[in-house]
């Protein structure tokens, strides 16, 4: 049984959640809490069952569900799911930042027993909770041991094992190729490691970046809209037949997949009624290398199953400059792990070892314009 501990200030929405794990067959509400106080008080108390996982409402009464998040995962290790209407973008923030916090993933509550949706949202609902479950939690650092980590950005094993690009064969392969996209695929514990890469570049990076990231139904608007407020980059939706344009970040949308064409233009692909991953890393991955060949960068972050993976092998047959996150920082080592299997990438980075890659690609680019004046 998968013991989940409730926290939501509504009765009925607590009563929903209940009766859903009901349905599964083999997960047990051990608790319920009203708000925020009454959950830190529940995971604090050595007496009371502890939880496998815990779903966290945002917007509750006192503290509300990114403060409870933050104060519970500095000093419990357990998965927390944001369960919340957030579709404004006031409470997705919340949720968005919850997950900075150490959240695994933030969906919308399902629909009510009358909804047509309701079997189907129900068992979504029940499988995520089955697959994070298992998810073993990390401890989260302090400030210091943060700011640490940030500073010695490449790991000792890395260093041995990976050997990252050097400064001079970024530099050389960025004169070669004249890079012309950046092409990003993520799932699970994605969206605070894509904004960790996004928030230490600058505003005028001269490439389009394109993101596939696996998230809830209606939550890619918001993703975009906090991306875009906690980051240099102007990062928006994706348009159908969009031309892109440097110094902007485009989020594939929900439900549908996002590719390039030429030239320099986004299009939506409909999915095929029995595809299960919309939008994919996959068919993103394959357009750019089709369309830009050595002249792109892939980067395949956090998330669960293999997708993007075989898609990140072929941009680097390509040519392309490939890199993958690294199993320290992933939240869930899957789809990175498939790359590393296929050797898909010249190396595997925490996010902000990744961003410096993008730097030292930022700063040939403009030592190249500076020659050529």
């Amino acid at each position: 049984m998968i013991k989940v501990l409730i926290v939501d200030d509504s009765i009925v929405s607590r009563q929903l959640l209940k009766y859903i794990f009901y349905l599964s067959g083999d997960i047990d509400v051990v608790a319920e809490a009203k708000d925020g106080t009454e959950a830190i008080r529940i995971i604090n108390d050595r007496k009371a069952p502890r939880p496998d996982i815990i779903t966290m409402d945002i917007e509750m009464p006192g503290i509300d569900g990114y403060e409870t998040t933050k104060h519970i995962l500095e000093r419990h290790p357990v998965p927390i799911v944001i369960i919340s209407n957030a579709m404004q973008y006031y409470s997705a923030e919340k949720a968005f930042r919850a997950m900075q916090a150490g959240a695994i993933a933030a969906v919308g509550k399902p629909p009510g027993f009358g909804s047509p949706d309701f079997y189907q949202k129900a068992r979504e609902l029940i499988d995520l909770i089955k697959r994070i479950s298992g998810i073993k939690v990390k401890p989260r650092p302090s400030t210091a041991e943060l700011e640490g980590h940030q500073k010695d950005s490449v790991h000792e094993s890395q260093v041995v094992k990976q050997k990252p690009l050097s400064r001079d064969q970024l530099q050389t392969w960025a004169q070669q190729n004249s890079p012309g996209i950046v092409a990003i695929g993520a799932s699970t514990g994605g969206p605070p490691a894509i904004q960790a890469i996004l928030a230490r570049l600058p505003a005028d990076f001269p490439l389009p970046i394109v993101i596939v990231q696996h998230i809830a139904s209606g939550l890619a608007k918001n993703f975009a809209e906090w991306l875009d407020k906690t980051c240099p980059l102007h990062c928006k939706l994706s348009e159908e037949s969009e031309r892109m344009r440097p110094n902007t970040v485009y989020i594939a949308p929900n439900d549908i997949h996002l590719k390039v064409a030429y030239p320099d233009t986004l299009q939506f692909q409909m999915p095929d009624a029995n595809e299960l991953i919309v939008p994919a890393a996959e068919v993103l991955f394959h357009s750019v290398a089709e369309v830009y060949g050595a002249r792109a960068i892939g980067i395949l972050l956090t998330g669960m199953g293999r997708d993007g993976s075989r898609g990140l092998l072929e941009l680097k047959k390509a040519g392309a400059l490939t890199i993958a996150q690294d199993r320290e920082s992933s939240v869930v080592y899957g789809m990175p792990g498939e790359a590393e299997k296929l050797e898909a990438a010249c190396c595997y980075l925490p996010p902000e070892s990744i961003a410096k890659i993008l730097l030292e690609i930022y700063n040939a680019a403009r030592k190249e314009k500076e020659q050529t004046r």
